[in-house]
């Protein structure tokens, strides 16, 4: 068992799953003046979708809640091409992204790493994931109850 999902939407999953870590690498890597105006498109819908957030995170800054939200679809694409079990795997490669970005961003004028990138990231890429793996147990574990009662009434 491989634990890539081999279902008939694979392709546009895939597509999905390298769409997200395209944008997550442009926005975060591209020097500053060649993405300004998708990085501005992407930070004002951003912006809308993170501002009743802020309001849960007393202490939270709007950047956390970006770095969050940036992760959220490359954290779900990659859970939707993986098994139900091989969540695991989306959640570190959402990592595993995020620390390569912070560590290329040393040599790149006008980036700053930082560690707490990394964290709300990775935040958003569990988060992703949770988003398609808490419907795929939950349906798994109502499919199995089904099994159970049909076989005890026959």
């Amino acid at each position: 068992m491989t634990g890539i999902s081999t279902t008939p939407r694979r392709g546009i999953r895939l597509l999905g799953a390298c769409l997200a870590a395209a944008a997550v690498t442009l926005l975060t890597l591209a020097p500053r003046s060649l993405v300004a105006p998708a990085r501005g498109a992407f930070m004002s819908a951003m912006d809308a979708v993170a501002e009743p957030l802020l309001a849960w995170f007393p202490a939270g800054d709007a950047e956390s809640v970006l770095n969050t939200l940036l992760f959220v679809p490359l954290g779900a694409t990659i859970a939707l091409l993986l098994t139900r079990r091989a969540w695991p795997v989306a959640i570190l490669a959402g990592f595993a992204l995020s620390a390569t970005v912070e560590y290329a961003q040393v040599s790149i004028p006008g980036r700053v790493p930082d560690l707490d990138d990394v964290l709300w990231n990775t935040v958003g890429a569990v988060i992703g994931v949770a988003v398609v793996t808490v419907p795929r147990l939950i349906a798994g574990a109502a499919r199995r109850a089904r099994q159970r009662v049909s076989v005890t009434r026959t």
